[in-house]
């Protein structure tokens, strides 16, 4: 790395530090207040800044891609004001050539981006959501909020509780038959999942059969369930929404669903957008640096931060957009993901080309 690349790379990691700490302080600052509309008896400000703080990685890792993309503006325009952009163009340095000059800073936040993203905020954030569960409902948060309720080919089932360890209470599982009519009911007071068996032994267990409208009951110590459903799979679909899960926890819930016959639609959204996510950040910085040294040459940094905020906003918007549309029109999630990158990689491109 040379002496140019070096200044631009530090130039650029400070706006980028800057602008996420302010983003990141501000966003802070409003979920404190929206938990604290959910305030009760037992959750109270202690408890709402406990969720808050231990929800903070996965609200970094949301706002980065936003703060590198403003944290370039920023860079790049206070060079652009100096002249020192100009200099280096005059000099000879391509479009792509300040692009190179960018890479390292960009694959340092990428980086960080995916340790936070698939290493850290997953396990903060199912955390949070138990501790808050527990701090709003008791321990038995999801039996007041209706349990959680699963489907697993002819099998519907029911938990009240799930524990840290992964064992489960309360469980209640209806049997249907070819005629999708119900046959055998269990009751089960808890279950535990066994590794080497790749099974759930479930005790104190009550069976119930309906057999030519007679039903026979049978109380059981012991009963084993043979399915391969980990605990981490009830723990993430109990506690964490798609786009909060780790890669790989999407990854085993996409087979699992596809194995059920269920709709895996957002958890594909999430994992494409993961997958997709070098080329977000690419996009967004080949898009900074477009503006730049294009329609945004000479304008004044306060008209850059306003642009690069509606730009940013018009990036998530395009998100938001796409992602239910490829529910409910089946559009394939892969499309889905890419439209809006290569809406801003186009215009950076057509940007770059037009003022080369």
């Amino acid at each position: 790395m040379g002496t140019l690349d070096r200044y631009i790379t530090g130039h650029a990691n400070r706006a980028i530090f800057a602008v996420i700490a302010v983003l990141l302080s501000l966003i802070t600052l409003f979920a404190l207040f929206e938990e604290m509309d959910e305030s009760q008896v037992t959750y109270g400000l202690w408890e709402a800044g406990l969720y808050v703080l231990q929800t903070l990685p996965r609200r970094f890792d949301e706002i980065l891609v936003y703060g590198l993309f403003l944290g370039y503006l920023i860079a790049l325009g206070s060079l652009a004001e100096t002249n020192e952009l100009t200099i280096c163009r005059v000099s000879g340095m391509s479009a792509q050539r300040l692009c190179l000059a960018l890479a390292p800073s960009m694959v340092l936040w990428l980086a960080l981006s995916v340790v936070v993203a698939e290493f850290i905020a997953p396990a903060s954030e199912r955390t949070a959501e138990v501790g808050k569960l527990q701090a709003q409902y008791g321990d038995d948060a999801l039996g007041l909020m209706g349990g959680l309720w699963l489907r697993d080919q002819q099998l519907y089932m029911r938990l009240n509780a799930i524990d840290e360890q992964g064992q489960i209470w309360g469980i209640e599982q209806l049997w249907l038959n070819d005629d999708k009519q119900l046959h055998t009911t269990i009751s089960a007071a808890s279950g535990r999942y066994s590794e080497s068996t790749q099974s759930w032994l479930l005790k104190d267990v009550t069976r119930t059969q309906l057999i030519n409208g007679t039903a026979t009951q049978q109380t059981l110590a012991e009963w084993q369930w043979d399915n391969p459903i980990t605990p981490e799979l009830l723990a993430s679909q109990a506690f964490l929404e798609p786009n909060k899960m780790s890669m790989a926890a999407l990854y085993r819930q996409i087979g699992f669903a596809r194995t059920q016959s269920l709709g895996v639609s957002e958890y594909e959204l999430a994992f494409w957008n993961r997958v997709l996510k070098p080329l977000t950040f690419l996009g967004l910085t080949l898009f900074a640096l477009a503006v730049v040294i294009g329609p945004l040459r000479e304008v004044g940094m306060g008209v850059r931060l306003t642009f690069g905020i509606f730009a940013g906003l018009g990036f998530k918007y395009l998100q938001d957009l796409f992602a239910p549309a490829a529910i409910v029109f089946n559009i394939p999630a892969l499309i889905a993901i890419l439209i809006p990158i290569a809406v801003y990689w186009f215009a950076a491109i057509a940007l770059i080309r037009k003022n080369a």
